[in-house]
C-alpha cells in the first residue's frame, strides 16, 4: 500500500499551492481519501496520473530529505536529551530541538515538521497556546502533536481535547510510551 500523503505535501509534490490542490479535489479533477476529520490524503500513484494527464512537470525533490521531520519543544534539555535517546530505534527522521514554545512556531514556518513532541508548561508560549496556533493554521493543522507534560491538571486536559492532541503522555514518560506514541503518529520503522 502507498503512503498517503498530506495536503500540504501533495502541493509540494506537485510543485503548485495548497489552494490549487483543494480546488482540483472540490472540482472532482482530483482524487483523495479524506480523514474521518475531513482532511484530505492523496497518494503519489494518483497525483502521478493527475500530473501526467495536465502536463505538469513534477518536481525531483519532493520533501527535502524524504525524512519523517520530528520537532521536539521543551525547556528541559534533560527531556530532549531522553527524547533523542528514545527515538534512535528508528531510522528515517531528522530531529530538531527548540527550548520554547515561541522558538518552536519559528522553526514550523521554516522547517514544516511532521510531528511536534512538546510540553505543556514552557516559557514564551506554552503548549496549549502552541497547539492552539498550528490548529488555527492551514499549513499547520495536519501536523501530529505528542504532549508529554507534569502538569495535566483537569483544566489542561479540557483544553488539550478541543485541539485535537494526537497523544498525550504524563511525565515521567516511560521509553516504551514515546516509542509507542511516535510509531501511532508516523510511518517510522524500528532499526
Amino acid at each position: 500500500m502507498s503512503k498517503l500523503l498530506k495536503t500540504n505535501d501533495a502541493a509540494k509534490y506537485l510543485g503548485v499551492s495548497r489552494s490549487s490542490l483543494t480546488n482540483w479535489v472540490k472540482q472532482g479533477l482530483l482524487g483523495s481519501g479524506v480523514t474521518p476529520g475531513g482532511h484530505y490524503r492523496f497518494t503519489a500513484d494518483e497525483l502521478d496520473k493527475f500530473a501526467e494527464k495536465r502536463g505538469l512537470n513534477i518536481p525531483k525533490a519532493m520533501n527535502d530529505s524524504g525524512k519523517v521531520k520530528i520537532l521536539v519543544i521543551d525547556d528541559d534539555a534533560a527531556f530532549r536529551e531522553f527524547i533523542k535517546n528514545a527515538l534512535d530505534v528508528f531510522s528515517g527522521y531528522e530531529l530538531r530541538e527548540s527550548i520554547d514554545g515561541m522558538q518552536g512556531a519559528l522553526l514550523i514556518g521554516t522547517w514544516q515538521p511532521d510531528l511536534v513532541i512538546l510540553d505543556l508548561r514552557m516559557p514564551n508560549m506554552n503548549g496549549v497556546e502552541f497547539c492552539r496556533m498550528l490548529r488555527q493554521n492551514e499549513d499547520t493543522e495536519d501536523v501530529k502533536v505528542i504532549i508529554a507534560s507534569a502538569y495535566l491538571s483537569p483544566e489542561a486536559k479540557s483544553d488539550i481535547a478541543k485541539l485535537a492532541v494526537d497523544v498525550v503522555l504524563e511525565k515521567p514518560v516511560r521509553l516504551g510510551s514515546i516509542v509507542a506514541a511516535v510509531e501511532k503518529c508516523t510511518d517510522l520503522k524500528l532499526r
